[in-house]
C-alpha cells in the first residue's frame, strides 16, 4: 500500500491544492461563523419565547386629544368585537389574545433586608394562559407554574424589563439601595396588597420572568377572572389591548401592513420587528455565501483529483491489470482528499472560534442579559461537513477509477 502512495501521488498540483485549501477556508469560516450568528441572534430575537409560547406582537390603539376627551367623558380606547375578528381572520396570524385589567386597587410592597423599603400602586394586566409558557425554570432548579387563583398565597408574575431598569438607575440610585439583578430580583420578597369591601388581602407575589415587548405586569388569567369577579364584581370592560401570535419565526408584513392601514400602535414600534426580519434576510445571505464558496472549493479538489487521476491513467489501469482492486487504487487518492478536508475544516472552525467571539461582545453589551451560544455547534458543523466533503469527493474519485479500469 505504500508502494501505491508513493507511485500515485506524484504529480499532485501543489497551486491547485492551495487554491483549494484557500477558498474552502474563506467559505468555511463564513459559514460557520454565519450560522454561529444565527443561532445566537436566534436566542437573542426569542428570549421571549422563554416566557411566550410564539412570536408576537402587542397591539393598541393611539391615543389622540380627541380619544383623551372620550375617555374623560366615560369612553375607553378599547377594541370591538368585529375589529379582534378581522385580525383573527388574517392568513398569517395563528391567534389573537385579550388583555384583561384588574379592576381593583394593588399596591405592592417590595422588601430589602428583611423590611418594606417602599410601596407602589400597581395595576395588574392577564393575557390567556394558552399565550404563556406553562411553566418557568429559576436558578436553584425549582421550577414555577404559570397559574394561581384567589385562594393561592403566591402569584407569579412577569415584569417589564424597563421596570427593573428604573429601579436599578433611578431609586435605588437616588435611595442608596443595592442594584438588583435579573437573578436576584426573582428571588426579591414582594407582596401585593388588595384593597376590597371586605377588607386587605396580601398574597406573596414571585417575578418568573422578565419581558422586553409587554409593558405591564402579567399574572395568570385564572387569577385575574376570579379576582375581578370578587373583589370589583359587575365591572366590565373591552380590551385596549391585543397580543397577536404568528406560527412562523417573524411577523409577516401583511399583518404589519393591516395594523399600519388601521392606525394600530404596536408597543415598542414595528421597526423592531422589521428589523429583525432584515437582520434573518442578511443571515441568510451570509450562510448562502458561505455554502457557494465551500462548494466552488468542492468542484476545485474534485477537478484537481480528475486531472491527477487523468495523468495517471495508465498507472492505474497497469495496477488493475496486476491485481489491485479499484477500491486499493481508489483509496490513495480517497486518503489524500478526506486529509485535505479534514484539515481545512478543522483550520476554519479554529479561526472561526477566535474571530467570532469578538463580534458576540458588542451584542452582549447593547443586550444586557443576553448570553451567546455555546460554540459547540461550530465544531459540530465542521465535523459533519468534513464528513460529508469527504464522503462526496470519495464517490467522485471511486467512480472515476472505476470506469477507468472497466475500460482496459
Amino acid at each position: 500500500m505504500e508502494l501505491l502512495f508513493k507511485l500515485l501521488r506524484r504529480n499532485i498540483s501543489a497551486v491547485q491544492v492551495i487554491g483549494f485549501v484557500l477558498v474552502n477556508l474563506v467559505g468555511g469560516i463564513i459559514l460557520l461563523m454565519g450560522f454561529q450568528a444565527y443561532r445566537d441572534f436566534d436566542s437573542l430575537s426569542h428570549l421571549e419565547e422563554k416566557l411566550l409560547s410564539s412570536s408576537y406582537i402587542v397591539i393598541t390603539k393611539p391615543v389622540s386629544a380627541l380619544s383623551t376627551v372620550s375617555t374623560a367623558l366615560g369612553g375607553r380606547q378599547a377594541f370591538s368585537r368585529v375589529e379582534i375578528d378581522e385580525l383573527n381572520a388574517l392568513s398569517s396570524v395563528s391567534s389573537v389574545g385579550e388583555f384583561r385589567t384588574s379592576f381593583f386597587e394593588v399596591t405592592a410592597l417590595v422588601g430589602i433586608d428583611g423590611k418594606h423599603s417602599f410601596h407602589t400602586d400597581l395595576f395588574l394586566d392577564a393575557v390567556p394562559d394558552e399565550f404563556v409558557m406553562k411553566e418557568f425554570g429559576i436558578e436553584d432548579n425549582g421550577r414555577i407554574k404559570w397559574d394561581a387563583s384567589i385562594d393561592d398565597d403566591t402569584i407569579p408574575m412577569m415584569i417589564p424589563r424597563n421596570y427593573l431598569n428604573l429601579y436599578n438607575y433611578g431609586f435605588a440610585a437616588s435611595k442608596q439601595l443595592p442594584a438588583l439583578s435579573e437573578t436576584l430580583v426573582q428571588r426579591f420578597p414582594i407582596k401585593l396588597r388588595i384593597e376590597t369591601p371586605q377588607g386587605t388581602k396580601v398574597y406573596n407575589a414571585r417575578i418568573c420572568g422578565l419581558t422586553t415587548k409587554i409593558n405591564t405586569i402579567l399574572v395568570p388569567w385564572n387569577f385575574i377572572n376570579s379576582a375581578n369577579e370578587k373583589f370589583a364584581p359587575g365591572t366590565k370592560m373591552p380590551p385596549s389591548r391585543l397580543i397577536v401570535t404568528t406560527d412562523a419565526r417573524e411577523i409577516d408584513d401583511s399583518v404589519l401592513e393591516y395594523i399600519k392601514e388601521n392606525g394600530y400602535v404596536i408597543e415598542g414600534d414595528s421597526s423592531h420587528v422589521r428589523l429583525q426580519n432584515f437582520i434573518y434576510a442578511i443571515l441568510y445571505v451570509v450562510i448562502c455565501v458561505g455554502f457557494v464558496f465551500s462548494f466552488l472549493a468542492f468542484f476545485m479538489l474534485v477537478i484537481s483529483i480528475q486531472l491527477l487521476i487523468e495523468k495517471n491513467k495508465e498507472k492505474i489501469a497497469t495496477l488493475f491489470s496486476m491485481g489491485y482492486s479499484v477500491r486499493n487504487i481508489a483509496i490513495v487518492y480517497q486518503s489524500m482528499s478526506s486529509a485535505v478536508d479534514v484539515v481545512v475544516w478543522l483550520l476554519s472552525a479554529t479561526a472561526a472560534t477566535v474571530i467570532y467571539p469578538r463580534f458576540t461582545v458588542m451584542i452582549v453589551n447593547s443586550s444586557p442579559g443576553f448570553m451567546p451560544e455555546s460554540l459547540w455547534s461550530i465544531w459540530v458543523l465542521s465535523a459533519l461537513s468534513a464528513l460529508l466533503f469527504s464522503i462526496m469527493h470519495g464517490f467522485v474519485i471511486y467512480r472515476q477509477i472505476r470506469i477507468i479500469c472497466k475500460t482496459k
